[in-house]
């Protein structure tokens, strides 16, 4: 590696740690990013250009990402699906409803490339997201940007609805996680050889962002089944978050102020968007599901998928009921996705990018 790109990896940890401290979402992959970004644009100021790093730190450490989203998941998911099909199916309408919105702001208002429009718009989470946009061709960079502000703007927002509305304050668990604290050195090696499993045969089977989905797939279908059960360290978590958060803020590289500036502004305007349209279904949702507006609210706001799962946690709702919508995001978002990009818009074609 390139001696130059150290300080990426100093400035990614300390902003990964002033949000941890902070009590920001996702800390050391948003800090990461940012603290990253920042040391990259103060670099550049005068012209100076720094070297890219690997591709594969991104996804080795997604597929890691995806193995714990997974790994997350009970046999109690099983005995749920029958009460909220009906959710579940209005989430894939959500996907399409969302997408295009998010898509018409971006093109018409934003004046984004199609190919950036497209990805940028995705009501994913982040980092299968981006995956999906550079395994596509799209500016990695545009991507980011629009997303590291969608979910910031969601995940601050909910909570202070909730305070707002109800009075219920969100935060008396901030302290929770999703990961374990009993774990063992065996934990650790179920992860890396899910994931080292998920990353490699995702490939060979060509499934869409394999580095992502295959080991999410995997390691949801073993702990659901009961195979498995993986307890995640927090340190874990928290590395794999920090690694893809200095890769992403690496791939500021040679932006400009001017689209960083237009980003905050675009990417409000995505993010009141959905708030809105989550509301509008949730009001739908409450009359086909044995679940009140408040938790159909938080399973249809695009946060982050661990994120709106602690909200809940914190609010005394189901998360099991919470994760499973945005599992359902986050997978459909993907598939569709990928299929409209490459077989129906015909944005990209199969194995070809787009140079950046």
């Amino acid at each position: 590696m390139d001696i130059r790109l150290a300080p990426c990896f100093l400035f990614g940890l300390i902003g990964g740690l002033l949000a941890f401290f902070v009590g920001l979402p996702l800390p050391f992959l948003l800090g990461g990013l940012a603290g990253t970004a920042s040391f990259v644009l103060y670099y550049e100021r005068n012209g100076k250009q720094l070297p890219k790093l690997t591709r594969w730190l991104r996804m080795v450490f997604m597929a890691i990402i995806g193995t714990m989203i997974g790994s997350r998941f009970s046999p109690d998911l099983l005995v749920l699906l029958p009460y909220f099909w009906v959710s579940s199916v209005a989430m894939i309408l959500f996907i399409f409803v969302a997408h295009a919105g998010n898509y018409a702001i971006m093109r018409y208002i934003g004046s984004y490339d199609k190919l950036d429009a497209y990805f940028a718009g995705l009501p994913g989470g982040i980092v299968d997201s981006i995956a999906l946009a550079e395994q596509a061709g799209a500016d990695v960079r545009i991507v980011t940007v629009q997303h590291f502000i969608r979910i910031i703007l969601v995940v601050a927002t909910v909570p202070l609805l909730f305070l707002i509305i109800s009075g219920n304050v969100v935060g008396s668990m901030a302290g929770e996680t999703l990961s374990a604290s009993n774990y063992s050195i065996k934990d650790i090696g179920l992860i890396l050889l899910v994931a080292a499993i998920g990353l490699f045969g995702g490939r060979f089977l060509r499934i869409p962002v394999a580095h992502l989905m295959a080991p999410l797939l995997l390691s949801l279908a073993l702990s659901v089944s009961g195979v498995l059960v993986i307890n995640v360290p927090a340190w874990v978590a928290h590395l794999a978050q920090y690694m893809i958060g200095v890769s992403l803020g690496a791939q500021f590289s040679g932006i400009s102020r001017h689209l960083l500036v237009r980003g905050l502004g675009i990417g409000a305007l995505t993010g009141i968007f959905m708030l809105v349209l989550a509301v509008l279904f949730a009001f739908i949702m409450v009359d086909y599901v044995p679940a009140g507006f408040e938790v159909m609210f938080i399973s249809f706001a695009a946060g982050g998928l661990a994120e709106m799962s602690l909200i809940a946690l914190s609010l005394n709702f189901n998360p099991i009921v919470v994760a499973l919508h945005h599992l359902v995001r986050i997978f459909f978002t993907i598939w569709i996705g990928n299929f409209l990009s490459v077989k129906v818009f015909k944005l990209v074609k199969p194995n070809q990018k787009r140079a950046i």
